[in-house]
């Protein structure tokens, strides 16, 4: 099946049509050298070239911190973190870093692969909302706390909820699903564009659960593009028939409308554009959105089209569903769901040369799933090694709750268990993401793939981090409250042995690679040890060694990382290769 072209017979289609367009059919058949309908799944799709993996072998022969940078980078994309003392055998010392694991990356390539169990989803859900015995709620129980107002549809569970399960489950495919749908539900494809007068939180939870499924379910891009187009969120945004079809184009085939010279001589396709959004306007000119009075649901006239329409120089139409058809069938469907999703991994000018070979890699290996592109993208050496790029708020924020050990059952002022409420929906809050200008799921175009980085976004984002999580070190250093064990203190509250035997340089080192996932400089090291020792007096001198005091551990922690959120590497993902 050559899946390039779009699908014929159209379903919907009349029969009058059907005898209109049978010669061209049969053309198109003998052309194509089958029957070019929607493909039916994905499997062993793998890739090369631009796009190629990086194996085990290479990841090993990486030097041990290199190793530990690569994986906070795999993870974080995650919005996950690993701990150093999990990913490295740290009672063996800091001289020589050795990791545990010489099968990280396969390893994590078969987790993000693997489903939980039911039974291991059900608790993990349950452990989220804090739900007793008979399933009823139980703050005391919760992990978290979201919104519960009975106004639906300005209740803001529905964007909270998904940033809850990527944090708190362990790395597996129900993680990776919601990870990917968080993804495409920030991006122009599918944001449910909250921010709409016409659109509301229950639009966010349809459009996110519609993603959820279909990504579980392994739908292909073509089969989730054809189930989405119809749907009320989709009509709740594009809100009338001639931005249905202008939208479609747009959203799922890169069309854009033009006035570029060299671009429009060379494709007859963006040619045709403006005639083709009219004609599919009046392709769907049967059904509209009705007023905010009926509650904007999709509606129809009882008088649809019967003339053909031609749309994008070589497809018949009838009808919305026949539009709906061409665009889900059409080549481009591939390619633009490749770039939509790659502009983000290697944004700016900087990577441009990259971004194109890899995206040319990934389409010629003909991938069928989001999963496919995603996967290639986030294990291929280019991603891996030599990207560099801003972290979103979350890449940062929510990895590095991982890596401090954060405990919601500390809950300490802003993170608390009201975090992703905070996040998400608190305009007050300072971890709120629309004041770093990374709204979620509320623009109908999506996050650009840019990070802000102008000054009010990026002091909004240095700030959340340093004054909300790093200055709380009562929610990670352990032992407050029910958090259990932490950074730096056991259950009970006393300090982990193995950090009680680390002198002071070791202890800086230990910060530093939790935080920016390297040791700390020499120049970096005496700095902060001449401001621990001769300012702070933090340390006292047992046999000509300086060994930190009693309860100051957790200020060596909070200052060390205060000094830490003043270097720009905090907030990129960085280039392992020089």
């Amino acid at each position: 099946m050559d899946a390039r072209h779009p699908p014929f017979p159209f379903p919907n289609m009349s029969q009058k049509i059907l005898r209109v367009m049978l010669p061209l059919v049969l053309l198109v058949s003998l052309l194509a050298g089958c029957d070019p309908g929607l493909p039916t799944g994905s499997s062993g799709f793998s890739v090369g070239g631009a796009a190629a993996p990086l194996s085990q072998a290479e990841f090993n022969a990486l030097p041990p911190q290199t190793q530990y940078q690569v994986a906070n980078k795999l993870y974080g994309t995650l919005f996950r973190g690993i701990t150093a003392d999990a990913f490295f055998d740290l009672d063996a010392g800091f001289t020589s870093l050795k990791p545990r694991n010489d099968n990280f990356i396969n390893d994590t390539r078969h987790k993000l692969a693997t489903d939980l169990s039911l039974a291991e989803r059900a608790a993990l859900d349950k452990a989220i909302d804090g739900l007793d015995e008979n399933g009823n709620p139980d703050p005391a129980r919760a992990l978290y706390v979201f919104d519960t107002r009975a106004d639906l549809e300005n209740n803001g569970r529905p964007k909270q909820l998904p940033l809850a399960r990527i944090k708190t489950y362990p790395i597996s495919r129900d993680l990776y699903v919601h990870w990917m749908a968080y993804f495409l539900a920030n991006t122009i494809m599918y944001s449910p564009a909250e921010e709409m007068e016409s659109t509301d939180m229950l639009d966010v939870q349809r459009m996110f659960r519609f993603l959820v499924t279909s990504i579980k379910e392994k739908k292909t891009i073509r089969q989730m593009i054809r189930a989405n187009l119809p749907s009320l969120a989709r009509w709740r945004v594009s809100r009338s028939p001639e931005n249905q079809a202008l939208e479609a184009f747009e959203l799922y085939l890169g069309l854009l409308e033009t006035g570029n010279p060299e671009a429009l001589a060379k494709s007859p396709v963006l040619r045709s554009l403006p005639d083709s959004i009219e004609k599919g306007g009046i392709a769907c000119k049967d059904r509209f959105l009705t007023s905010a009075a009926d509650n904007y649901l999709i509606s129809s006239t009882d008088f649809p089209n019967t003339t053909p329409q031609l749309i994008l120089t070589d497809s018949f139409i009838v009808s919305c569903d026949d539009l709906y058809d061409v665009v889900a069938g059409h080549s481009l469907v591939i390619p633009r769901a490749v770039e939509v999703i790659i502009n983000y991994f290697m944004p700016g000018p900087e990577n441009a040369e990259r971004r194109q070979a890899m995206s040319e890699a990934i389409v010629q290996a003909n991938p069928q799933t989001y999963e496919d592109i995603f996967t290639a993208i986030l294990f291929s050496k280019e991603y891996l090694l030599n990207v560099e790029r801003p972290k979103s708020f979350e890449e940062s924020f929510i990895p590095m709750l991982d890596r401090l050990k954060w405990s919601s059952l500390a809950n300490v002022g802003n993170v608390n268990k009201r975090i992703f409420q905070n996040m998400a929906t608190n305009t007050n809050s300072r971890i709120y993401l629309g004041s770093m200008g990374w709204d979620d799921m509320s623009l109908k175009i999506g996050r650009i793939p840019n990070v802000p980085l102008d000054a009010l976004s990026f002091a909004n984002y240095h700030k959340a981090l340093r004054e909300k999580l790093f200055y709380e070190k009562l929610s990670y250093i352990g032992g407050f409250r029910d958090a259990g064990e932490g950074l730096i203190n056991d259950a009970t509250g006393n300090v982990l042995p193995f950090i009680e035997n680390l002198s002071l340089g070791d202890y800086i080192d230990y910060i530093f690679l939790n935080a920016v996932n390297r040791k700390a400089s020499q120049v970096e090291k005496d700095d902060l040890t001449d401001f621990f020792v001769n300012v702070q007096n933090y340390t006292k001198t047992v046999d000509g060694q300086e060994v930190i005091r009693p309860f100051r551990y957790d200020e060596i922690a909070s200052e060390t990382l205060d000094y830490i959120s003043r270097l720009p590497e905090l907030y990129y993902f960085q280039s392992v290769n020089p």
